[in-house]
């Protein structure tokens, strides 16, 4: 917790941001933000995050992550065996009508070795690259020439996203 003070924070607001984003009717975006909330399964129950995702994926059409997010669910060890079918059985009921594929797949150009990977990932599968999290979207800053930086907090968003913006929706500082 010492090395990453604000690994907390960043937890809980990428954790709102799925929320805010998923109840906007942005279930792509709160799909995309969820993903990266994975990442923070030591802060945050790994039950809130798959839940949520499960959610926001099959608002999403996105029924291979949704799928994927149920047998996580699925698979926690400190749920009932009540919990566990009901998971079980409202997984069945999804995949009954839908097969566990994902109905879109945007790409995008990794920026260190330009393998095309899906542009929700926050490490590149072939180079190992990682993206920093836009604060403001929830999305994965491919192009680090286009990101703003805070000189509070020293996180970073998209230039295009904070511009609007008068403070760093992280840690409030003002822009």
């Amino acid at each position: 917790f010492l090395d990453s003070p604000w690994r907390g924070a960043e937890a809980y607001h990428f954790l709102l941001l799925t929320q805010r984003q998923l109840y906007e009717g942005y279930v792509d975006a709160a799909m995309k933000t969820c993903l990266h909330l994975r990442e923070y399964e030591t802060i945050i129950p790994a039950r809130d995050i798959f839940s949520l995702l499960a959610l926001s994926s099959c608002a999403n059409r996105a029924f291979a992550t949704c799928s994927k997010a149920f047998i996580k669910l699925e698979g926690l060890p400190n749920i009932t065996d009540e919990e566990r079918e009901r998971y079980e059985d409202l997984a069945m009921s999804i995949f009954v009508k839908y097969a566990p594929k994902d109905s879109r797949s945007n790409r995008a150009e990794c920026t260190s070795c330009e393998t095309m990977i899906p542009d929700w990932v926050s490490t590149c599968p072939s180079c190992n690259t990682k993206f920093a999290a836009c604060v403001v979207t929830g999305r994965p800053i491919m192009d680090s020439s286009a990101a703003w930086t805070c000189p509070g907090c020293r996180h970073s968003a998209m230039q295009q996203d904070i511009t609007m913006r008068s403070h760093c929706p992280l840690c409030h500082t003002v822009i």
